[in-house]
């Protein structure tokens, strides 16, 4: 599974996207858990990369904001 299907399998973060909310509301929600889980569960096909996301809090946070811009778009394209 992708990082943004488990991500958006969260309705609540699905809610805040389609809601219009700006990336720093969003980011106070509950889209960093949600990333951090999935990022957990794709973990064994992107062991490298989720290592390093889950050590190091000033990457997972430029992560989080790009992959929720990403996320953001998908959605309004009917792409999720």
């Amino acid at each position: 599974m992708s990082l943004e299907h488990e991500v958006l399998k969260n309705q609540e973060v699905q809610n805040q996207m389609r809601a219009g909310n700006s990336v720093e509301q969003i980011m106070l929600g509950d889209y960093p858990r949600a990333l951090t889980e999935a990022i957990m569960n794709t973990m064994n096909s992107n062991k490298d990369i989720s290592a390093k996301l889950l050590n190091d809090d000033a990457f997972l946070n430029r992560f989080a904001k790009i992959m929720l811009n990403i996320f953001i778009q998908n959605l309004n394209k009917g792409i999720a």
